[in-house]
């Protein structure tokens, strides 16, 4: 039986390069969202996003939530990149790939490289009109960890014409560390080093992770 979307989430407390004390983010799937931060308090539609990237030639599979703006723009608002052994491009990982890799009790480290989750999120800072997250991966030295405390089968009822049932992992966690901020690079490609970093606290994730 497909299960409602809204039992998934991203709970956090942030403090970026600017500001002195932690705000509370709480990112909430469902038709619309309430955004408790200081930069942007109003109600988006957002939708569920899954994809793979490739990061110096470390896949990591993507999931997390994005804003969908006027003219269907969508940005990513927060989310983490697993670098699953096993990953190939193009493809969803198997049951048995996720089930290896998630399990309740394990830790993950944020970092680049394989067995990491790369942790990316988009705040208003400095620029106020940039779209690219800030990502963990773009720290010289990365911190923090990512811990599972509970794995279920689920499915997900994917808003796509025609609809699409998704079958997968419903993951919860919790975790803490830092993220590099963004600084715009000459290429694309180029990833923004950088030893400024946005700290997370007393995270707490519900995400969904899609198998073939």
């Amino acid at each position: 039986m497909t299960q409602q979307r809204d039992s998934f989430y991203f709970r956090f407390e942030v403090k970026d390069t600017i500001s002195e004390d932690y705000q509370y983010v709480d990112y909430t799937l469902g038709d619309s969202i309430w955004i408790s931060d200081r930069f942007d308090t109003a109600y988006h539609y957002i939708t569920w996003h899954n994809q793979l990237e490739n990061i110096n030639s470390t896949h990591y599979f993507q999931t997390g939530v994005s804003e969908v703006r006027s003219f269907s723009v969508s940005e990513p608002l927060f989310g983490f990149g697993f670098a699953i052994p096993g990953l190939e491009p193009g493809k969803i990982p198997s049951e048995a790939i996720l089930e290896d890799f998630f399990y309740p009790g394990r830790s993950i480290p944020f970092g680049l490289g394989p067995e990491k989750v790369n942790t990316l999120l988009r705040l208003q800072i400095g620029n106020p009109a940039f779209g690219l997250p800030s990502q963990t991966v773009f720290l010289y030295e990365p911190y923090g960890e990512l811990v599972i405390q509970e794995v279920e089968d689920y499915e997900m009822q994917y808003r796509t014409w025609p609809e699409e049932v998704r079958r997968g992992k419903r993951i919860t966690s919790t975790f803490e560390g830092g993220i590099g901020v963004y600084e715009p690079q000459p290429s694309v490609d180029a990833i923004s080093y950088t030893d400024v970093a946005i700290d997370l606290r007393n995270g707490e994730a519900v995400f969904f992770m899609p198998y073939e």
